[in-house]
């Protein structure tokens, strides 16, 4: 039989990301503003304030290549141990690399 779970504090999703996902300065919209072109590169930051187009966690401050980009997202080709992965995500949680 197995033990029962304890009620304690999450160790899941929540309690791996609470850092990344706490921000409390308000964002204005120059991040709107930028210019993106394909084969520039992007670095994934996380904006907790954004819950749409949100990248995994594990994507937080990785760099990656602009491969498309459309209105409100852009894809990335963003290099993950070996593996090359596309990462699809909306202009809140990238900036351009170097600044």
């Amino acid at each position: 039989m197995a033990t029962k779970k304890s009620h304690g504090r999450s160790h899941g999703f929540k309690h791996k990301s609470r850092s990344i996902m706490t921000k409390k300065s308000p964002r204005g919209v120059s991040f709107l503003l930028r210019e993106y072109v394909e084969g520039q590169n992007a670095l994934v930051i996380i904006d907790p304030r954004q819950h749409k187009g949100l990248p995994h966690r594990r994507y937080h401050g990785k760099v990656g290549v602009i491969t498309n980009v459309g209105r409100r997202a852009v894809t990335l080709s963003v290099k993950l141990g070996n593996k090359p992965k596309t990462l699809i995500t909306r202009l809140d949680h990238i900036k351009p690399f170097g600044v």
